[in-house]
């Protein structure tokens, strides 16, 4: 795919302060991220580029992938209306821990999730999900 929308899993192993730019210094939990972005051209380098932790800070999500490791992603054919419908559709199931991030340039609230601390699991069997108490790491 050369172009399109995608949502990429980030994994922040403790909860840190970060400065995001123009956004200032703010405080992220430990847990996993979701991002919605989009690159109408070259989507793979997009997607590479966010799983560098070293690189020019130039959107909000680089400030984040300095502290916190892309784990995957996936892709959705689409413009940019499909980029905020995702979003606004992940709004509606998970909270949004900064507002503005990485939605400056639409009425988005934010394109950033949090969808929960990274030691969450599934029970695949009955779809409901359980927390396991693990020291923190």
């Amino acid at each position: 795919m050369r172009g399109g929308i995608y949502v990429a899993v980030f994994v922040l192993p403790a909860e840190r302060c970060i400065r995001v730019g123009a956004l200032g210094r703010r405080r992220f939990s430990a847990g996993v991220y979701l991002y919605v972005g989009s690159a109408q051209r070259n989507l793979e380098a997009r997607l590479a580029r966010h799983g560098r932790r070293r690189k020019p800070l130039r959107w909000h999500i680089d400030y984040l992938a300095r502290h916190a490791r892309m784990i995957g992603a996936m892709t959705i054919a689409g413009g940019r209306q499909a980029e905020c419908r995702t979003a606004d559709a992940l709004a509606r199931r998970f909270a949004r821990p900064i507002r503005c991030f990485g939605a400056s340039d639409c009425r988005c609230e934010s394109h950033l999730f949090f969808a929960g601390p990274p030691w969450r699991r599934t029970n695949r069997s009955h779809g409901t999900s359980t927390e396991k108490e693990t020291p923190n790491e």
